[in-house]
């Protein structure tokens, strides 16, 4: 699973945690949710609705519910080990969400004392570079965006650590 993907679920969840009362239907806090990350990201609510349904390899958007359900209610075990097993290289991110996720009998908005806040950029490889980076992926039993987004952060860094010596 994607970075992005796994950002839009925990959105989906964090928004529907702002909506939801214990006792009440899940459905209203989901749509919410949905709806608000696929203005978010541009996309369409249906991919958003894919993301937390196929993406975790679960039958119909039903499954999700009800395991959101159940972590707004204060139980986020089954939810959060589901994301786990559905990502190999994002556990940390996961279990953070997760441990800010709190909730006293009405779900409340996850509070983050540093908020991660991404930017998407597109970037376009030559296909020598793209296969260099698939193969470097496969031997690191990686995925190429990660991978992608690691390399280039210290590259950057230390292109800027250059750059500011030189001033």
């Amino acid at each position: 699973m994607r970075q992005e993907t796994l950002e839009q679920i925990l959105k989906v969840i964090e928004l529907a945690a702002q909506r939801y009362r214990i006792g009440s239907g899940i459905d209203r806090p989901y749509q919410y949710g949905v709806k608000r990350v696929a203005e978010e990201y541009g996309i369409a609510y249906q991919t958003v609705g894919d993301a937390c349904r196929r993406r975790l390899g679960l039958d119909d958007v039903a499954q999700f519910k009800i395991m959101l359900k159940t972590c707004l209610e204060g139980d986020p075990i089954q939810l959060r080990d589901l994301l786990l097993r559905k990502n190999s290289h994002y556990h940390d991110k996961i279990n953070a969400f997760f441990i800010r996720f709190k909730n006293d009998g009405n779900a409340q908005k996850i509070k983050e004392e540093n908020p991660d806040t991404f930017i998407s950029y597109n970037v376009q490889l030559r296909k020598n570079d793209s296969d260099v980076l698939r193969a470097l992926a496969q031997i690191l039993n990686g995925e190429p965006e990660k991978i992608f987004v690691d390399v280039a952060m210290e590259a950057i860094k230390d292109r800027m650590r250059k750059v500011v010596s030189q001033l």
